[in-house]
């Protein structure tokens, strides 16, 4: 993988987090008067500032080596760091300093560009530590730390000439990124990922005998790298889809998110089972064609009600208590189990087979919960991501509807591809 591909999004999420929101509005302030000299200042000091770290991680390469498993580790850490730890910190009342020639010259009136171009505010601090692992892998800190200095201060431009409510809606939205950083770093890892390699690993695999306790973090690792997969990976939006449009209320959310995770823990659980104590073969049950026609038809009818084309409504009759926010997403989560192009679709074969291996029934279920369990984290993370933006889904209702309708209607159509190339 490139990594140019990925700097500018790191760049684009640095200049979103909140710390770093802040500086700018701070520096929009400053450059209003029409003093457009600061811009000036700003771009070459942030040049400075990263050329010099740069040239720090170009020294250390040449003695240290850092392998793609390290560097998916850090991004894993980086991406848990912005999930958890700053809200975290958020909510006990933390606030580290900021890097800044302010703090080190207290004394001193420094220009407002070159104020804010040589600062590095806490939040900023991950993305350098990132950047340094990625130059440490690749050889080439001077083009990643250039590539991310341009793409966290070009967006500097654009806030000096948006209105006053365009940027106090995007300020509302501000306070939720640190989940979707999180998130989205979780999904970047994909792009380290050779799926081939990865195929080929499991065949490797399958062809002696291993351990459970061997078995359960290679089954946690492979569901999790199933769901990043390039044939899966589109799939997410549904889940965001369903979230947006149904829900306000934060637990509603997170049950509805718990019914796609329920979904797999069963259905990959009675796949194991079900598989160990028959003699049912596997590709009478991963039919994705009929599983990729279903998911076509199904997601088009919610497209066309979200568009207002076909005004039927959609909620699930509630009996008593025993449906609840979670109950509506569970056939989703169920066909989701199955919505896998043949890149994939070897990826939970090998999981099946691998479970079966074992010849214990129990075994078998019990390694399929953990390979479901580990396909299911980027839903979870999604339902975290969604309940930060819960405000922001309650106000902007009606638009999002047509948005995820519009996204609905694309992926039905991708699906229905994926089945035509099945059957034809």
């Amino acid at each position: 993988m490139n990594p140019a591909y990925l700097v500018p999004l790191l760049g684009t999420l640095s200049f979103f987090t909140p710390c770093m929101w802040n500086v700018n509005l701070l520096f929009r302030a400053y450059t209003r008067g029409g003093d457009l000299r600061q811009l000036a200042l700003l771009f070459l000091s942030r040049l400075v500032l990263f050329n010099f770290i740069a040239l720090l991680f170009f020294i250390l390469a040449k003695k240290v080596t850092v392998s793609v498993n390290s560097v998916l580790i850090v991004q894993a850490v980086v991406a848990g760091i912005f999930l958890l730890g700053f809200p975290l910190m958020k909510r006990i009342g933390i606030a580290p300093f900021d890097l800044s020639p302010q703090f080190f010259f207290p004394d001193r009136r420094f220009p407002p560009g070159v104020g804010l171009g040589l600062s590095l505010p806490y939040c900023a601090l991950p993305f350098v530590a990132l950047l340094g692992v990625y130059s440490l892998h690749f050889k080439n800190p001077f083009l990643l730390f250039n590539l991310y200095a341009l793409s966290v201060t070009l967006p500097a431009l654009l806030i000096l000439l948006l209105p006053e409510k365009t940027l106090r809606w995007i300020t509302s939205l501000i306070p939720a990124m640190p989940a979707l950083t999180g998130f989205m770093l979780i999904l970047a890892i994909s792009w380290f990922v050779d799926f081939t390699s990865l195929t080929i690993y499991i065949s490797s695999l399958l062809q002696g005998s291993h351990s459970l306790l061997f078995l359960i973090p290679v089954m946690f690792v492979l569901g999790f790298f199933t769901s990043l997969g390039p044939s899966t990976l589109p799939f997410l939006p549904i889940v965001f889809g369903l979230i947006v449009t149904r829900h306000s209320k934060g637990v509603d959310l997170l049950m509805s998110v718990g019914g796609f995770f329920t979904a797999f823990l069963l259905t990959h659980a009675i796949t194991g089972g079900v598989v160990s104590m028959t003699t049912v073969f596997l590709s009478d049950i991963f039919r994705t064609d009929i599983f990729n026609l279903i998911l076509a038809g199904l997601l088009l009818l919610i497209a066309l009600n979200l568009l207002n084309i076909l005004p039927f409504s959609l909620e699930i009759a509630r009996l008593g208590n025993l449906l609840s926010s979670g109950t509506s997403s569970l056939l989703i989560g169920i066909a989701y189990t199955f919505s896998l192009c043949p890149s994939c679709t070897s990826l939970l074969l090998g999981a099946v087979v691998l479970s079966v291996s074992t010849g214990s029934v129990s075994q078998a279920v019990f390694l399929m919960i953990i390979y479901a369990i580990g396909r299911s984290v980027p839903i979870f993370l999604s339902g975290i991501v969604a309940t930060s933006l819960s405000d922001f889904f309650r106000r902007n209702y009606a638009a999002l509807n047509r948005v995820v309708g519009a996204v609905f209607l694309v992926l039905s159509g991708y699906f229905f591809k994926n089945f035509l190339e099945v059957v034809l």
